[in-house]
């Protein structure tokens, strides 16, 4: 009787101490949004010889920076262009991915140029970033204009 009331007692420990690990909250590992964010600010952008060359001040998690993109559009009268007044609406993207050639991340500054430009047109432009954590969301400069 002794020995069951031991076997007994030992099997609702043991039980016991298992339950105990699957209680708790569950749930998939999400990104330290204050450790895992970057962002970005425009600090140079110059028209030359066709092309756009561009500085991007990299703040935060810099690391992170898997993708920029160069996003823009014409202004004019043609057609496919964006008018002087309306709201900034891009037509053409240029993607700079991490690793591959024109990504030129040096310190906290990223360095892009685009060219093919069409010379004496003035064009608006905006440079997004997107994160390595897919779930993060994608960051933009603010729009700027790039005058003849």
């Amino acid at each position: 009787m002794r020995k069951f009331v031991i076997i007994t007692a030992l099997l609702l420990f043991g039980l016991s101490v298992l339950s105990s690990c699957a209680l708790g909250r569950k749930q998939w590992p999400q990104a330290t949004r204050s450790e895992d964010r970057f962002t970005l600010k425009l600090i140079e952008g110059v028209r030359q010889d066709g092309c756009l060359v561009l500085e991007v001040g990299v703040g935060g998690a810099k690391e992170r920076l898997w993708r920029a993109s160069v996003l823009y559009e014409a202004v004019g009268d043609g057609e496919g262009q964006g008018c002087v007044g309306c709201p900034f609406v891009p037509r053409n993207a240029q993607h700079f991915i991490r690793g591959q050639e024109g990504f030129d991340l040096d310190g906290n500054v990223l360095k892009l140029s685009i060219c093919g430009l069409e010379p004496g047109v003035e064009y608006r432009f905006q440079v997004s970033g997107k994160n390595e954590i897919s779930t993060m969301p994608l960051q933009y400069t603010d729009v700027y204009r790039a005058e003849p």
